[in-house]
């Protein structure tokens, strides 16, 4: 009787372990939301915050190095990847979400793909892992860019909103917002903190699908 007890109690264990766990956190490789190559430019399920990089400094270490969850996506540029040594090594000591800030695209002058490739190549060798998101600095995107990025499973980004650090915008449920630090760029790390704490954002994914999903991600 005690051994039968112990085989259903085992049976229960799994059957709970197989079937109510993918809802709350499931493991997934790279992937592509859509079934064809699209761009996208809104979630469902609350307000995310996307901070494109392309400069250093010791106040941007320094928010690297506090920012608190849940953490905005950061798109990284290459060059900067590549003469950031240390803040790569605090994001991914940190576990902070990236994917890959591309060159400006557009319909009437197409990035180069090779370029593209490059860039892509210079993420995955100094962050060890396959860009998941993917958006370019003047956020268009022509058919042939769409279209490559997709074959290679990474998921387009554009902003439903930008915000350039004047007075706080009204978000709206499924939000991408996009906040730039180039050099040139005039919001500083204390307004974004400010940002950051008078909203309540969310992850790109819990966004997309409405819960928290871990991302695996596979050169």
């Amino acid at each position: 009787m005690m051994i039968r007890k112990t085989l259903i109690s085992l049976i229960f264990i799994v059957i709970l372990f197989v079937f109510i766990k993918p809802i709350n956190s499931t493991m997934i490789s790279v992937f592509n939301i859509a079934d064809a190559p699209a761009v996208v430019t809104k979630g469902h399920y609350g307000t995310s915050l996307v901070v494109e990089i392309s400069f250093s400094d010791e106040a941007l270490l320094d928010w690297l190095k506090t920012v608190k969850e849940p953490y905005p996506l950061l798109l990284l540029d290459a060059e900067w990847i590549k003469r950031s040594p240390e803040h790569i090594k605090v994001i991914q000591e940190r576990k902070l979400p990236t994917g890959l800030l591309g060159p400006e695209d557009s319909l009437d002058k197409p990035v180069d793909l090779a370029a593209v490739q490059k860039d892509i190549n210079i993420y995955e060798k100094h962050l060890q892992e396959t860009p998941l998101w993917f958006a370019t600095r003047n956020h268009q995107y022509s058919q042939d860019l769409q279209n490559n990025l997709f074959q290679q499973q990474m998921n387009i980004l554009s902003p439903s909103l930008i915000w350039t650090g004047e007075k706080t915008p009204k978000l709206q449920k499924g939000d991408f917002v996009f906040l730039s630090l180039h050099q040139n760029n005039k919001v500083s790390i204390k307004e974004l903190n400010t940002f950051l704490q008078q909203n309540k954002f969310m992850s790109i994914e819990e966004n997309i699908f409405g819960y928290k999903v871990q991302t695996k991600k596979s050169p």
